[in-house]
């Protein structure tokens, strides 16, 4: 995971992303917005230390992170299932900052 005070650095860069093979663009834009909306239930499940609500969240991005084509969430959500499995705060609060940093600087390319 990304330390918190590279995160700034970070965020003004553009990340252009192409959807898969027969995935629409249009259908990468709605999946990453989807991931956007879930983010303040997920903080909101940290502020109340329900590792569960995380956890799952986690589980959801590692796997539709990669039928995406947006391997670096599969990734983001591997550390924060496993960060949640271990009742990991800071862990998991450093993910999160890393998933909202990086997905709002997605942009995805037409094919």
């Amino acid at each position: 995971m990304i330390a918190p005070e590279e995160i700034s650095k970070v965020q003004a860069e553009k990340i252009s992303v192409q959807a898969p093979p027969g995935v629409p663009a249009s259908l990468l834009t709605q999946y990453i917005d989807r991931c956007l909306t879930a983010l303040p239930a997920a903080k909101t499940a940290l502020d109340r230390s329900d590792y569960g609500h995380v956890r799952v969240f986690g589980h959801r991005l590692k796997g539709s992170g990669g039928a995406y084509g947006i391997p670096v969430l599969t990734t983001i959500g591997s550390g924060l299932e496993d960060a949640a499995r271990r009742g990991d705060m800071a862990c998991l609060r450093s993910g999160i900052a890393e998933l909202e940093a990086y997905l709002g600087r997605i942009e995805v390319l037409c094919q």
